[in-house]
């Protein structure tokens, strides 16, 4: 298990810094002058001389490797510089959205939990049932919906028809729950889905006949079901949580939520290059950092197999 641990986590440490690079590299071969975009922020051309001074004080006019490690040493102290839009550091900026982003991903992977466990559970108990068809085919309708779709929907009723909620984007508990809903919903289907598929998978496997002819309480043999259905549902909630995390773009763009997303589509507008390279290394580092876990918890629930696996 240490070894799997220190490995994988070398593994991570090389990936983080494959990314700063290919972030940097990307951003370095964009179009666009950088000390141009930055100055015509404020509205007027600048002149050619200005120009120059600004792109030796952001070092512009050094080497690539050299940039690349004074940047990347001044990623280790998290400073990400300044946003070219605000003149703010982009660190402060980041964390302020992906503070809101975080609260709405959370929520929403709670509403998703309480639709789509006791859901799956019936109907994989149920299976090729009539119940089990009816679930099957929400799930499905759920899948296919758009988010923007269903989030227009519930704006509609619960916003304007029925006027339960706010519809002016703020960051308080009222203003996450639609936004909440139209994730957890869009989300609940595909987590059912794969949730009924890993239950049903194990329900048919040998040793719960034999725990059942043995007399096991039922909590146990469903504790016993749910371990061994958690390795594809570990898989599926941390991929969808890296998705979540990378931002929800249209929730946060029709409900006007202050959110990563919202922050990253003025950005691309504005061409406010550190803010959106810190924006790319925090959606691939989000995915490496959740990979890490999900392999690690992979020993932990079938340390055999996965031993075979991984090494």
């Amino acid at each position: 298990m240490k070894k799997l641990v220190l490995s994988r986590l070398l593994q991570l440490i090389i990936i983080l810094v494959g990314i700063s690079f290919l972030s940097f590299a990307l951003v370095s071969i964009s179009p666009g002058d950088p000390a141009y975009i930055k100055l015509s922020e404020k509205g007027v051309p600048p002149s050619e001389e200005l120009l120059e001074k600004t792109r030796e004080q952001m070092g512009l006019n050094r080497p690539f490797f050299v940039r690349y490690t004074s940047w990347l040493a001044d990623i280790v102290r998290f400073d990400f510089g300044n946003s070219y839009s605000s003149g703010e550091p982009v660190v402060k900026e980041f964390s302020s959205a992906l503070k809101n982003t975080l609260k709405l991903t959370i929520f929403a992977f709670f509403i998703c939990f309480l639709i789509s466990f006791p859901i799956a559970i019936i109907s994989a108990i149920k299976k090729n049932s009539i119940t089990d068809a009816i679930i099957r085919l929400l799930s499905v309708f759920s899948m296919s919906m758009p988010d923007f779709y269903l989030g227009v929907i519930i704006l509609f009723i619960f916003g304007l028809k029925f006027r339960v909620f706010p519809i002016i984007g703020g960051v308080a508990f009222k203003n996450m729950i639609m936004p909440s809903m139209t994730l957890g919903i869009i989300l609940s289907g595909r987590a059912i889905k794969q949730l009924r598929a890993s239950l049903v998978e194990e329900l048919n496997k040998d040793y719960v006949a034999g725990e059942i002819v043995r007399g096991l309480p039922d909590k146990i043999i469903v504790l016993h079901i749910l371990r061994g259905s958690m390795l594809s549902i570990i898989t599926f909630l941390a991929l969808s949580f890296g998705n979540l995390l990378g931002g929800t773009s249209a929730c946060e763009i029709i409900f006007n939520y202050p959110g990563i997303s919202s922050q990253v589509v003025d950005s691309i507008g504005h061409r406010d290059l550190p803010m959106i390279q810190i924006y790319t290394l925090w959606i691939a580092s989000a995915f490496a950092i959740i990979n890490f876990f999900v392999d690690i918890s992979y020993v932990y629930f079938k340390p055999k197999e996965q031993s075979k696996d991984i090494d």
